[in-house]
C-alpha cells in the first residue's frame, strides 16, 4: 500500500480489545473520568425520569380495576347529566316556558356543557393527567391556586348533588308507593327516607370504586330503559288519547310553543333549575386516576355524552310538549309517568335508578377531589383527612355524607339547584378562562393532542357561562365569585406560608455554618418547588415583559424617568461543601432601600473562580439558590446571578459589560471597599482598581460602599443623625445623584429619622453669595431638604480632587449658563417658583490648635510622587490669605486642618465635621497618572479612615438625572 519504515508501529490509536469493543488508547486518564461522570450523570437523568414517571402513575389499590373509555367516562358523565331533571321538572319547565323558550333553556346549558368540554378536552390532552380530575387538570395548567378555587366549588357542587339526587329519588319514590309514610309531616318523611338512601350510597362508594362502575351500567340501562318508554308511549298515544296525553298533535304543539308563566317564574329562574342537569360533564374527569389512559378517554368520552344527552333534553321538550295538555304539564310533575308505554313504573324504576346513578358518580368523585386538595396542603385544616398512598380517601367519603346530610336536611330540591348552579357556572368559566388564555397567548408548553379545539371557542364559553350567572342572578352571581375571591387568596396566602421544617435550634444561640447551609438548602428546595407550579398570569406577564422590552428606548432613562439598576458585585464563598454569601457589612441592605423610592432594578451578582466545567456550573446554580434566599428575605426587587470565569476580576469585568438585556442594563455598579488592604496582594489590588476604571469605560456610575460598622437593615437597626454630601471643588458631581441617593435612602424606615447636610468645599476665590443663591434656589426647587455648609480652602490642600475637576466658579459659569438649564436662576424667576430662603447653618467654631499653617510648613508630602517636597502657595493666594477675614469667613475656613500624609487638609475636615454622622457620601477621588494601584487605594484608605459609613460615587459623565424643575 505504502512504505512504512522499518521498527514503526502500525496501531491504530483506536483499537479493539478482546471484547470488541473500541477504545482510545491515546486519550489521557483524565479522558476516562470525565467520560465516567458523564455517563453516570445520564444513568442519575435516567433514574429521575422514572422516578416522575411513576410518579405521575398512581399506584394501583388493592382490588382497584382501571377503567377504559366507555366505563370510566361515558357512562358516568351520561348517568350524571340523565338526572332528576330530566324526567320530574324538564316537563314542568316546559309547561312554563312553553317549547321554543324551553328549547333554548335546554340549549343553553348544553351549549356552555360542550364547550367546557372542548376546553376540559384541550387541557386534558395537554400532558398526562394524574389523580385528582379536574383539580389537577387546572392546578398544572393555571397553578394551585385556581386549580384549588375549582377544586373546593366542585367538590361542594358535588356534595350538593348527592342531596339534590337523593331528594329526587324520594320524591319518585313517594309518588310510586304512596303509602310509605314514616310520620304525619312530609318534610320529616322526606329527611328519613333520603338519610336512609344517603348512607346506602356512602356504603357503596366506602367499599371501592370497582363496585361502583359495576352498579353505574345497571343504574343507566334502567334510565335509557326508562327513556325510551317516554319516546315511544308520545307516539302509540297518538291517535289514542289518554286523558291529558292527547298525543303529538298540531295543535297541542302550537298550543304549547308559547310561554305561560306562572307568578313568581321566569326565564332566568327555569334556567336556574335545569342547568344542574347539565353541570357535570366533568365526572369522567374526577375520575382521572382511575381510568387506563386519562388523556386519551376523557375528550371522546365527555363529548359524546354531552352530545347523547343534549338529544335526549331536546327529544323531551318537544314530544312531551308536543302530546301533553299545559295543564297536566304544570300541575302534575311526574306527567312522564302517564306518557310512558307500556306501564308507567318503568318511569318510576328509571327516576330511582337515576337518581341513585348520579348521586353515586357524585358521591365517588367529591372524595377524590378533596383527597387531592388536602394532598397537596392547600388547606391545612385538610391535613388529617389525607389517604395514605394506594387506600381510598374513605376519611373524606364520611366527611361528604356528613355535608349531604346536612344539605338534605334542607328537604327542598328547589331550594339547593341555584347553588350548584351558581357554583358549575364559576368553575366553568374559569376553566374555558384557562384555555382561552393558554391557547390565545400561544404559549409553547400548551400543546393539547385535541385537535377540535380554537381559543375562541374558550372565550366563547366563558363569556355565556359569566352571562348566564348574572342573568340567572346577579346577587347569587356575586356571592359566587366572592367566594372563589376567598378561596383564591386562602389558597395563595397558605402557599406563602409555606415553610421548609428546619432544623430545631435555639434562637438565642448562633447556629453553625453547617445548620445555615441546611437551612438554606432547605428554603432554596422551597423556591425551586415553588418556581415549579404553574402560574396562571405568567403569560400574560412575560408579553406584557416582552412588549415593554422591544418598545423600550434609550431616551426612556433620561432626566424625569432615571431609576437606579444596581448591579450589586457581592463576595461568594463557594466550594462543593458550602455556597454561602459574604455579608460585606450588610451592603446588600443600601439595595433594598434604594429600591424602595427609585423603583428601579437590582443584580445581586457573583462569581466562581474556576474552568467552566459542568460541576462549577453546579456550583453556580447553586450559589444563584442561596442569593435568590438571601434577597428573597431581604425584600430586594431583582434577580440573582453567578457566573462561572477563570478569575474573580474577569467575572466582573464581564458582569458589567454584558448584564443586562437590550437597553434595559445596570446603570450603576456597587461594591465594596476592601477591607483588609494590608493583606491584599498587588495583583488583587490592581484588579480592584481595573475594575473601577471599566465601570467608567462602560459608562456607568460606580458606588464603593466602606464600612467600619454594618449598614442598618431597617428592622433592628434604624439610624438617626445627619447623611452628609461633600461637593469638592464642584458643583452638582455627577449631575446630582449625590444628593439623590441620601433622598431615595431616606424614604425608607431605616434612614427615615436622619437629616441631609451638604457640604461644598470651595476657594478663596470663589463669589460666595453668587454661590450661596445658587444652591439655596437648587435645593428648594429640587424638593431636596438639607442644610448648607460651605467651606474654604485652597486647591493645593485638597490634591485628590485638584487635578481632576474645575474649580467652583468655572463649574457654577458652567452650571449658570447651560442652555439646557437656562440658568438656573433665570429658570426660577422664569416659572415664577415660591423659594422659600434656605438659612445657611454655620459651623461651630473649634478650638484653634497650635499648628504649623500650610503655607509656612517647609515640608509636605507631593500628592502624585509621594516623596517630600517644598510646599509653594501661590501669591494671590497668600495675599488672599492675610487679608483679615471676617467671623463667617473665619468658621468657614480649612487653614487651621492638619493635613494628611498626602498633603491633604480633607481627611481631617472629614473627621471635624463627619465622623459622628451616620454617613458620608462624597465623590471617588479619581487615580492620578503616576499614581500606582497601590498607592491609590492607600490614599482612600487614608482620607475616610475616621468615617463609620461611606459612600464613595464615580461618576460616568453619562448620568441622565433631572435634579430639579
Amino acid at each position: 500500500m505504502g512504505d512504512r519504515k522499518s521498527g514503526e508501529s502500525n496501531v491504530n490509536p483506536m483499537m479493539s480489545d478482546t471484547s470488541g469493543v473500541a477504545r482510545n488508547t491515546s486519550q489521557p486518564p483524565e479522558h476516562y473520568d470525565d467520560v465516567r461522570e458523564e455517563l453516570q450523570k445520564m444513568a442519575e437523568r435516567r433514574k429521575r425520569s422514572q422516578t416522575l414517571l411513576q410518579k405521575s402513575k398512581a399506584p394501583l389499590r388493592p382490588g382497584q380495576t382501571l377503567l377504559g373509555t366507555f366505563m370510566g367516562v361515558y357512562v358516568p358523565t351520561t348517568q350524571n347529566i340523565l338526572g332528576i331533571i330530566l324526567f320530574i321538572r324538564l316537563p314542568w319547565i316546559t309547561g312554563q316556558a312553553g317549547i321554543i323558550q324551553a328549547a333554548i333553556i335546554v340549549s343553553m346549558g348544553c351549549v356552555s356543557s360542550c364547550l367546557t368540554s372542548l376546553s376540559m378536552s384541550a387541557i386534558a390532552t395537554n400532558g398526562r393527567v394524574s389523580a385528582g380530575g379536574c383539580y389537577q387538570i387546572i392546578k398544572k395548567s393555571l397553578g394551585p391556586e385556581f386549580g384549588g378555587v375549582v377544586g373546593i366549588l366542585l367538590f361542594l357542587s358535588n356534595n350538593f348533588g348527592v342531596a339534590m339526587y337523593v331528594l329526587g329519588f324520594v320524591e319518585a319514590l313517594q309518588d310510586a308507593f304512596p303509602g310509605i309514610t314514616i310520620s304525619d309531616d312530609q318534610a320529616n318523611d322526606n329527611r328519613a327516607i333520603g338519610a336512609v338512601t344517603l348512607i346506602f350510597l356512602a356504603t357503596i362508594v366506602y367499599v371501592g370504586i370497582s363496585y361502583i362502575s359495576k352498579f353505574a351500567l345497571l343504574f343507566l340501562t334502567g334510565v335509557i330503559t326508562a327513556i325510551f318508554s317516554i319516546f315511544l308511549g308520545v307516539f302509540v298515544h297518538t291517535g289514542v288519547p289518554d286523558g291529558a296525553v292527547v298525543g303529538l298533535t298540531w295543535d297541542n304543539f302550537s298550543e304549547n310553543i308559547k310561554p305561560a308563566y306562572t307568578s313568581g317564574n321566569s326565564f332566568a329562574t327555569l334556567l336556574a333549575l335545569f342547568f344542574p342537569a347539565v353541570t357535570d360533564p366533568l365526572a369522567g374527569s374526577n375520575l382521572s386516576g382511575d381510568l387506563s389512559n386519562a388523556s386519551v378517554s376523557i375528550p371522546p368520552g365527555t363529548l359524546y355524552a354531552v352530545l347523547t344527552t343534549t338529544i335526549i333534553f331536546l327529544s323531551q321538550v318537544v314530544l312531551t310538549g308536543g302530546s301533553t295538555l299545559r295543564s297536566a304539564l304544570l300541575d302534575d310533575k311526574l306527567i312522564v309517568t302517564k306518557v310512558a308505554w307500556p306501564f308507567p313504573e318503568l318511569i318510576y324504576g328509571g327516576i330511582m335508578l337515576s337518581t341513585l346513578g348520579a348521586g353515586l358518580q357524585s358521591l365517588a368523585g367529591a372524595p377524590r377531589l378533596l383527597a387531592a386538595i388536602a394532598r397537596d396542603d392547600l388547606v391545612p385544616v385538610l391535613r388529617p383527612l389525607v389517604p395514605l398512598p394506594g387506600q381510598e380517601p374513605r376519611k373524606i367519603v364520611i366527611l361528604c355524607c356528613f355535608i349531604s346530610m346536612c344539605v338534605l336536611m334542607l328537604g327542598e330540591l328547589d331550594a339547593v339547584a341555584p347553588f350548584i348552579t351558581m357554583w358549575f357556572l364559576t368553575c366553568y368559566s374559569i376553566i374555558n378562562g384557562a384555555c382561552f388564555m393558554l391557547s390565545y397567548e400561544m404559549s409553547p408548553g400548551f400543546r393539547p393532542a385535541w385537535r377540535y379545539f380554537h381559543w375562541s371557542a374558550a372565550l366563547l364559553g366563558m363569556l355565556i357561562c359569566l352571562g348566564m350567572m348574572f342573568f340567572i342572578s346577579w346577587y347569587f352571581a356575586m356571592s359566587a365569585l366572592v367566594l372563589s375571591f376567598f378561596l383564591y387568596k386562602l389558597i395563595e396566602r397558605q402557599l406563602g406560608k409555606k415553610n421548609v421544617e428546619l432544623v430545631a435550634h435555639d434562637t438565642t444561640v448562633e447556629r453553625s455554618d453547617e445548620s445555615n447551609n441546611r437551612m438554606v438548602e432547605a428554603q432554596a428546595a422551597q423556591l425551586e418547588e415553588s418556581a415549579e407550579r404553574a402560574d396562571w398570569a405568567s403569560g400574560i406577564r412575560f408579553n406584557k415583559v416582552r412588549t415593554a422590552l422591544l418598545g423600550l428606548q434609550e431616551h426612556d432613562y433620561e432626566f424625569k424617568y432615571w431609576r437606579p439598576f444596581v448591579l450589586f458585585l457581592c463576595k461568594m464563598q463557594v466550594s462543593p461543601e458550602n455556597q454561602q454569601y459574604v455579608p460585606q457589612r450588610g451592603m446588600i441592605n443600601l439595595i433594598q432601600q434604594l429600591m424602595k423610592r427609585g423603583k428601579g432594578i437590582s443584580f445581586v451578582a457573583g462569581v466562581v473562580e474556576g474552568d467552566y466545567t459542568p460541576a462549577n456550573v453546579q456550583l453556580a446554580k447553586s450559589a444563584v439558590k442561596c442569593l435568590k434566599v438571601i434577597m428573597r428575605e431581604k425584600k430586594i426587587d431583582g434577580f440573582p446571578e453567578v457566573i462561572v470565569a477563570p478569575t474573580i476580576y474577569e467575572g466582573q469585568r464581564f458582569l458589567i459589560q454584558g448584564k443586562g438585556f437590550g437597553v434595559l442594563r445596570p446603570n450603576t455598579v456597587m461594591m465594596g471597599f476592601p477591607s483588609d488592604l494590608d493583606n491584599m496582594s498587588e495583583k488583587a489590588k490592581k484588579n480592584y482598581v481595573n475594575i473601577v476604571k471599566d465601570s467608567a469605560t462602560a459608562g456607568k456610575t460606580l458606588i464603593v460602599c466602606k464600612g467600619t460598622v454594618d449598614f442598618p437593615d431597617g428592622k433592628e437597626v434604624i439610624v438617626s443623625g445627619t447623611v452628609d454630601v461633600w461637593w469638592v471643588f464642584d458643583l452638582l458631581p455627577a449631575r446630582g445623584l449625590l444628593l439623590l441617593l441620601p433622598y431615595l435612602l431616606q424614604q425608607h424606615r431605616a434612614w427615615r429619622h436622619t437629616k441631609t447636610r451638604l457640604f461644598v468645599v470651595t476657594g478663596y476665590d470663589e463669589p460666595m453669595e453668587q454661590l450661596q443663591s445658587i444652591l439655596e434656589d437648587m435645593l428648594t426647587a429640587s424638593g431636596l431638604q438639607a442644610s448648607v455648609h460651605i467651606l474654604q480652602m485652597d486647591a493645593s490642600d485638597a490634591p485628590r480632587y485638584t487635578s481632576v475637576g474645575k474649580s467652583s466658579h468655572e463649574s457654577l459659569t458652567k452650571f449658570s449658563h447651560s442652555p439646557s438649564i437656562m440658568g438656573l436662576t433665570d429658570y426660577l424667576h422664569a416659572v415664577s417658583l415660591d423659594i422659600q430662603d434656605i438659612k445657611m447653618e454655620t459651623l461651630p467654631e473649634s478650638p484653634p490648635k497650635e499648628e504649623v499653617p500650610a503655607e509656612d510648613s517647609p515640608f509636605t508630602q507631593d500628592p502624585v510622587n509621594n516623596r517630600g517636597v517644598s510646599h509653594h502657595v501661590s501669591q494671590s493666594s497668600k495675599e488672599k490669605k492675610k487679608v483679615p477675614m471676617s467671623e463667617k469667613d473665619r468658621r468657614s475656613s480649612c487653614n487651621f486642618l492638619t493635613s494628611d500624609k498626602y498633603g491633604s487638609r480633607l481627611t481631617a475636615a472629614f473627621k471635624k465635621y463627619s465622623a459622628d454622622s451616620a454617613m458620608v457620601v462624597l465623590a471617588l477621588p479619581k487615580q492620578q497618572r503616576v499614581q500606582t494601584a497601590v498607592e491609590y487605594l492607600d490614599s482612600l484608605s487614608v482620607l475616610i479612615a475616621d468615617l463609620p459609613l461611606v459612600m464613595m460615587v464615580q461618576e460616568s459623565g453619562m448620568e441622565r438625572i433631572q435634579l430639579y424643575g
